[in-house]
């Protein structure tokens, strides 16, 4: 019994660290979910193409189908414009790091990448890097995916820190990008006005 008394104390580290472990999983779950709003916006856009090649493969009045084909880009377009105008380096740097360090994060590295065309939109990535507990990094990226700016988080990796613990709570390594997108005022949507009107022409000889 005295055995048992004498490691009661890691008993009760270990049901803390398991439900902090759950209470993570559960939170990093709500966070994919309120970070939905770029997959959501690509589903549209995809199915408005998806509208435009039907009424490309099905219409044989060529003016007809013009109009209708421009109407569903134009939808497209719009859809695109709804993401932001600018990335700012200096303010998402600011942000993140803020909030990293308002929770007594340590360690904190950030690495912003180049910018890369998406097509209908261009993203930036910023590399991060700190140490803190599994509850800092759980409000860390809660305070990110609540943030009025449109940020995601793409990948994430978790390692226990070798440096020797002090308190109760494990401290861990985070390695996580995070990105922002914009909107690429330089992507027009390919009408395909041209190879309609080969097609009509070709069919008509």
């Amino acid at each position: 019994m005295s055995a048992i008394v004498s490691k009661i104390h890691w008993i009760i580290i270990l049901w803390v660290s398991f439900n902090l472990y759950l209470l993570f999983m559960e939170k990093q779950e709500e966070l994919v979910a309120k970070q939905d709003r770029i997959p959501v916006l690509e589903s549209n856009i995809n199915r408005s193409k998806r509208k435009k090649k039907q009424l490309q493969q099905y219409f044989k009045d060529i003016e007809k189908a013009k109009g209708r084909i421009e109407m569903v880009a134009a939808e497209v377009e719009a859809l695109q414009k709804k993401l932001p105008s600018n990335i700012s380096d200096t303010e998402n740097l600011e942000l993140i790091k803020g909030v990293a360090e308002g929770l007594n994060i340590k360690n904190v590295f950030l690495t912003p990448g180049n910018e890369e065309n998406k097509g209908f939109y261009m993203v930036k990535r910023y590399d991060f890097n700190g140490t803190g507990t599994f509850l800092q990094f759980l409000v860390f990226f809660e305070k990110i995916a609540e943030n009025d700016r449109l940020l995601n988080i793409t990948s994430l990796s978790m390692t226990k820190t070798e440096k020797k613990q002090r308190g109760r709570f494990q401290l861990i390594n985070c390695s996580a990008s995070i990105i922002a997108y914009r909107y690429n005022p330089s992507h027009k949507e390919d009408r395909g006005i041209d190879k309609i009107e080969s097609e009509y022409d070709s069919g008509r000889k």
